[in-house]
C-alpha cells in the first residue's frame, strides 16, 4: 500500500477491550490507525501499530484538537469508529438526572460532537465510513441498565438518520451491535450512588446475571472482525450484529413472539417471571 493512498482510521476508547481490538485489527488490515485515550499517561505506551492521541469526547476543545492532530499528520480521515462508552447499573428510579446526563455526555453527545467534526472532513473528500458501536440493548431492553440502553437506542436512531443524510457525499454509516463481550465495561461500570431498598434484591440478581453473561461473552476480537467488515463491505448494511448471541437476539427480536422475547429478557437479567 503506497503511503499516499493509505487509508486513515480514527478509533475512540482504545485503552482496552473492544476499542483496542478494533484499532489493532484495522492497523493489521493496512489502515494508518489513530486510537484515542482519555488518560494522557497511557499515551507513552505505543500499542501495535496504533498512534495514540488524547481525547475526552465530553469536551469540545478536546474533540477539535484530536481531529486536528490527525488531519495535520495525514490530511484525511477515511474511517471513524465511535467506540468510547460508559455503563451505569441501577434501576431507573434510583438514577439521578446528573448520572444519566453524564452517561449521555459520553455515549451520545460525545459521539455526536466527534462525528460532526469528522464528517466535515469526509464531505470534502466525498468519501468515508462511520461505524458506531452500539449493543444488542440498542434494540432490546436492559433492566437495571435503562439509561445505558437508552443511550444505545439513541445511537441507533441517530446513525440510521445520519446515513440517509450523508449518502450523497459518498459517506456511509453503520452500527455494530455486540452482545455481552468479555471486557471491563461491566466491571468498570458505575453503580448508581443513591440506592433504594425496594430494588435491592432484583438489582443484585441483575448485577450477578450481567457479570456471568460478560464472563461467558464473546472475545473483543469477534467484535473487531465485524467492524472490519462494516468498514470494508462495498455495500454496507446499517446493522451488524457481532457474535453468536447478538445474531440470535437480532433474529428473535425480528421474528419471535413478543411474549417469548419478554420472558427471555427477564431470565437473562435474573428477574423473576412477572405475575
Amino acid at each position: 500500500m503506497h503511503m499516499e493512498t493509505q487509508r486513515v482510521a480514527l478509533v475512540t476508547g482504545v485503552s482496552s477491550g473492544i476499542g483496542q481490538a478494533i484499532a489493532t485489527t484495522l492497523a493489521k488490515a493496512g489502515f494508518r490507525t489513530f486510537g484515542t485515550v482519555r488518560d494522557v499517561a497511557k499515551i507513552g505506551r505505543e500499542q501495535e501499530g496504533i498512534e495514540l492521541i488524547h481525547l475526552d469526547v465530553r469536551r469540545e476543545e478536546s474533540v477539535h484538537s484530536a481531529v486536528k492532530t490527525v488531519i495535520d499528520q495525514t490530511g484525511r480521515i477515511d474511517v471513524l469508529i465511535n467506540n468510547a462508552g460508559v455503563a451505569l447499573i441501577g434501576s431507573s428510579e434510583e438514577t439521578s438526572i446528573e448520572e444519566a446526563r453524564q452517561l449521555f455526555e459520553t455515549n451520545f453527545f460525545g459521539v455526536l460532537a466527534l462525528t460532526q467534526q469528522v464528517v466535515s472532513v469526509m464531505r470534502e473528500q466525498r468519501s468515508g465510513r462511520v461505524v458506531n458501536i452500539s449493543s444488542v440493548v440498542g434494540f432490546l431492553p436492559a433492566p437495571y441498565m435503562a439509561i445505558y440502553a437508552a443511550s444505545k437506542h439513541a445511537i441507533e436512531g441517530y446513525s440510521e438518520s445520519l446515513d440517509h443524510e450523508l449518502r450523497k457525499f459518498g459517506i456511509r454509516v453503520a452500527v455494530v451491535e455486540p452482545g455481552f463481550t468479555r471486557t471491563n465495561l461491566g466491571k468498570n461500570g458505575q453503580t448508581v450512588a443513591q440506592r433504594l431498598a425496594s430494588y435491592a434484591g432484583d438489582r443484585a440478581l441483575a448485577l450477578e446475571a450481567i457479570a456471568k453473561a460478560i464472563d461467558k461473552g464473546d472475545e473483543p476480537t469477534t467484535v473487531a472482525s465485524v467492524v472490519l467488515k462494516a468498514v470494508t463491505d462495498r455495500e454496507p448494511r446499517l446493522r451488524y450484529p457481532a457474535g453468536r448471541e447478538a445474531k440470535l437476539l437480532s433474529r428473535l427480536w425480528k421474528w419471535a413472539p413478543a411474549k417469548l422475547l419478554d420472558k427471555g429478557i427477564r431470565k437473562q437479567f435474573g428477574l423473576l417471571p412477572a405475575h
